[in-house]
Order: C-alpha cells, then sequence, then structure tokens
C-alpha cells in the first residue's frame, strides 16, 4: 500500500514520484517529479516549510552510494552512521551492502521521514536520529562540507569517534581535503539542480589517534 506522502512529508509529498537515480538504478527513491517547476515550482509548493533537500538524491550522496554497491566490503557487517542522510539514498545502499546497523542522522525531521519511507521502498531497515552518535564503525558523510561548522566538526572532532568515508563535489569556495583520495565519480544532482557540479571525490579519513 502506497503511503500518504503529504501527511509525512507535507507539501511535497504530494509531487514525489517514485524514481531511480541514474548512477544507483537498483534503488528506488520518493523524490521530485519531473512536473514540478524547479525555477519556481519548488517554493510556490513550500508553504513556509524547510527547503526540501531530501526530495533530490544529491550527486555526493549517488556517487557514495554507488561506492557502496561497487564495494560492499566497505561496510558489511559494520556500524554505520550516514551524516546529513538527505534522501537515505547513502543509508539505503549501506543497508543493501551488508552494514549490520545503519543509523540516519538528518536535523530535519522530514528527511529522516523521508530516509524511513525511502528504506521502506528498498526493502530495508535504517534508524533515523536528529543527533550523531557517540561511535561508529565507520561514518558516511556526502557534500557536508559547504556549511563550515559542521565541515569543523567532520574534520575534527568526529575523527576522535570514528573512521570516516567522505564525498565532496569540490564547491568553489570548499577547502581541499587532506586526506587519500580513493575515487572519483561522474555524478550529477536528480532532478538536477546543482551544476556546474558534476565530479565527487571520495576520500578516507582515518581515526585519529588517542
Amino acid at each position: 500500500m502506497q503511503p500518504d506522502l503529504e501527511v509525512h512529508l507535507g507539501a511535497f509529498g504530494t509531487r514525489l514520484d517514485q524514481r531511480q537515480p541514474p548512477l544507483c538504478p537498483e534503488l528506488t527513491l520518493w523524490l521530485l517529479g519531473d512536473d514540478v517547476n524547479l525555477e519556481g515550482g519548488c517554493e510556490e509548493l513550500a508553504e513556509d516549510e524547510s527547503p526540501p533537500f531530501w526530495a533530490f538524491c544529491w550527486g555526493s550522496g549517488q556517487a557514495l552510494a554507488r561506492h557502496l554497491l561497487d564495494h560492499p566490503e566497505t561496510v558489511s557487517g559494520k556500524r554505520v552512521v550516514d551524516l546529513g542522510t538527505g534522501s537515505g539514498i547513502v543509508a539505503v545502499a549501506a543497508a543493501r551492502a551488508g552494514a549490520s546497523d545503519v543509523l540516519a542522522v538528518d536535523r530535519d525531521p522530514q528527511s529522516r521521514r523521508a530516509a524511513e519511507l525511502n528504506a521502506e521502498l528498498n526493502q530495508v531497515s535504517i534508524r533515523t536520529t536528529d543527533e550523531a552518535p557517540l561511535d561508529w564503525e565507520l561514518m558516511l558523510a556526502a557534500d557536508v562540507l559547504y556549511e563550515t561548522g559542521l565541515r569543523d566538526w567532520v574534520l575534527g572532532e568526529a575523527r576522535d569517534r570514528g573512521p570516516i568515508l567522505l564525498a565532496d563535489p569540490q564547491r568553489t569556495g570548499t577547502p581541499l581535503v587532506e586526506f587519500p583520495e580513493i575515487r572519483r565519480i561522474s555524478s550529477f544532482t536528480f532532478p538536477d539542480v546543482d551544476s556546474p557540479q558534476k565530479q565527487v571525490a571520495l576520500y578516507e579519513i582515518p581515526k585519529r589517534p588517542s
């Protein structure tokens, strides 16, 4: 039975379709449909709600999800945290790849609900929360460096809690990441509102020695 998306996700829920992200066609997500005017329609639909970042599958999230699906050993059997989960694509991919526990973190309650609905749609199990836990076996973080406070936390305090696999679109003005780049993937946001970012770099950030 299809969930009542407006009840769960507000006004934007009425404009979502089940869609397969181009890089991860084996996954299905509730995302904005092609009938929404991305230039002006989102503002009309918002009705004073927060911007629906969760209604798009961002390029970095797709790239990181693709990496996990291609390399399930990255997360298999591990306790995984997905920071800034958005649509939940990375959390869903981690669960599909065999993570023992997936905790999707986002401050937006609608994002957390969208991630839960997308997990149900893909028949995998995840948990959601608004705050990162005290430790993890692997944190997954896609496109989180644009916000200064969050960037400082990820590259600083978070490293005391556990290792991080970071996906970054290298936006203009974002500082370079001084950790090993393990892969570069061509990716774009779907539906595409994120031009000209088309390349995503993946980095391994080790836990800081105590």
